[in-house]
């Protein structure tokens, strides 16, 4: 057994591709807002829809007339992205729903070797990739996100069926020029994704055993003078937090470090273990620190904190 043999494979990233109504195709309706117009008198709190970039923008005045929220400030106010692109706006907080199915077909014009999904509220979920020359290249088949219930035959026949919230799909061909469709179904109901992650993955090392998981609560609570708990009625968004060891092949120590300071800023999907949905974490990374042993590999300690959600992923 080698060493890398006795730790988790595959520590790495997918920096997110820009998804926009440009390179998008879906059954998803378009917004039913009108587009801005320099003609009409906007009440206070009305609505429009951009048609070129899916933002909505709700008018912040009474009689707001011949302000093009494109130009002006202090009129408008951004509302977020129409229903198509919520899942592909770098927010957890909100989703893309449509009843039944939801079907994107992107042309990444790039390789492009994993999609990750989350928030998904589905019965299965199915990834295509298709070529103009080669034709279906990869088909994941109909993924169901049905999760075992409990850890025993009792649990297994009685306890209440779940469905996962979320799916790593890996192994995409490198094929620059084919096309990505995602199914989403959730039959007799309304499919939903709160986050569509597609790009090509960076791979680092391999984590050790013993990664640390947890979450940050940013709900009210707080205690009385005393001891009694006063909790705000509306629950908070958390975030995630993970800390990872990770072996790194010697010879690649200075590498890693050039790989992850372009995304240190940037909101990436960090793949503790692939395979592992507990190791996934949508978010940055917070801290980074390299011992070089000098014997084979280095040892990296990496901290990453999530983007907050009022939702379980």
């Amino acid at each position: 057994m080698s060493a890398s043999d006795r730790y988790t494979l595959g520590m790495g990233f997918v920096p997110p591709m820009a998804v926009t109504l440009a390179n998008l195709t879906t059954n998803v309706p378009a917004s039913a807002l009108l587009p801005w117009s320099a003609a009409t008198n906007y009440a206070l709190d009305a609505e429009i829809c951009d048609p070129a970039t899916g933002v909505i923008w709700r008018s912040m005045l009474p009689g707001n007339q011949n302000n093009n929220p494109l130009t002006t400030s202090g009129k408008w106010q951004k509302r977020g992205v129409e229903n198509r692109l919520r899942m592909f706006d770098a927010s957890l907080g909100t989703a893309t729903e449509n009843p039944e199915l939801i079907e994107v077909v992107i042309p990444p014009g790039r390789v492009v070797t994993d999609v990750m999904l989350l928030g998904v509220q589905a019965h299965n979920v199915q990834v295509l990739v298709n070529d103009p020359v080669d034709g279906l290249v990869f088909d994941s088949k109909d993924i169901l996100m049905l999760r075992p219930s409990g850890n025993s035959h009792w649990g297994y026949y009685f306890e209440p069926i779940t469905r996962q919230r979320r799916l790593h799909v890996w192994g995409l061909p490198a094929y620059t020029q084919a096309t990505v469709t995602i199914r989403i179904r959730n039959p007799g109901s309304v499919a939903k994704c709160a986050e569509a992650v597609i790009g090509r993955a960076v791979w680092l090392g391999n984590t050790q055993w013993r990664p640390s998981i947890g979450f940050d609560d940013w709900g009210v609570k707080k205690r009385d003078e005393w001891g009694g708990w006063t909790v705000n009625a509306e629950e908070g968004a958390f975030s995630d937090r993970m800390k990872l060891q990770v072996l790194v092949e010697e010879q690649a120590y200075e590498l890693t470090r050039e790989r992850i300071l372009p995304y240190r800023n940037k909101h990436v999907v960090w793949i503790g273990a692939r395979g592992v949905n507990a190791l996934t974490l949508y978010g940055y990374i917070t801290g980074f620190e390299q011992v070089l042993p000098g014997v084979g590999f280095s040892d990296c300690q990496m901290t990453f904190e999530g983007l907050e959600s009022n939702e379980l992923y």
